[in-house]
């Protein structure tokens, strides 16, 4: 499997597209990775994502259905899945096309970051907030999210947030987009 160097060159963008069989050399705690999985659930999360940002310069960020936060140098990961908040790896999506975002953060943001992610291991996936969000999406955000749960993405923006960075939404109001955007990701 080729490893992809995971530190830019100075003008290169901030970001590197791993194609199936592809992987990650050195990830960094405090990065993300944006996913794009081939199954229903993934499509149906891109096809609501299309809903909210229809501007067809907002189309290439709506490529992603996933997202998860390194938190270590090995490439163990936090991510949100149906089990809850969980420690995988990075290695789990050799086979898959994901995006590796290299955020430009102190070793203090990092360490925040990574700190915030550990300590929602073992919480529940809501359910019922990827739902609710689907029809706030749907019904043109009209519904007001409860900030509470964790979804992929929320449990990142919150992460991030500990790391200094802001977003235009509440992290529970947002989708793999809103990441992509923020941070300039294009596939």
């Amino acid at each position: 499997m080729p490893a992809i160097d995971t530190l830019p060159a100075v003008d290169a963008p901030a970001y590197v597209h791993c194609r199936p069989g592809e992987t990650i050399s050195r990830p960094r705690p405090g990065d993300i990775i944006l996913v794009r999985h081939k199954h229903w659930l993934s499509l149906l999360i891109r096809c609501f994502v299309r809903i909210r940002h229809r501007a067809p310069e907002d189309r290439p960020y709506t490529y992603w259905s996933h997202t998860a936060l390194v938190v270590s140098h090995t490439g163990k990961m936090v991510e949100v899945n149906a089990r809850g908040v969980v420690i995988s790896h990075i290695r789990q999506y050799s086979e898959c096309d994901y995006h590796y975002v290299w955020l430009d953060l102190p070793d203090a943001g990092r360490k925040a970051a990574v700190q915030f992610a550990r300590s929602c291991l073992k919480q529940k996936f809501s359910l019922r907030n990827f739902l609710l969000l689907a029809a706030t999406i749907a019904l043109g955000d009209r519904i007001r999210m409860p900030d509470s749960g964790h979804g992929c993405v929320s449990l990142v923006a919150r992460a991030l947030q500990e790391a200094g960075i802001r977003f235009d939404r509440k992290p529970t109001d947002m989708t793999p987009a809103d990441l992509a955007k923020r941070f300039g990701v294009t596939p």
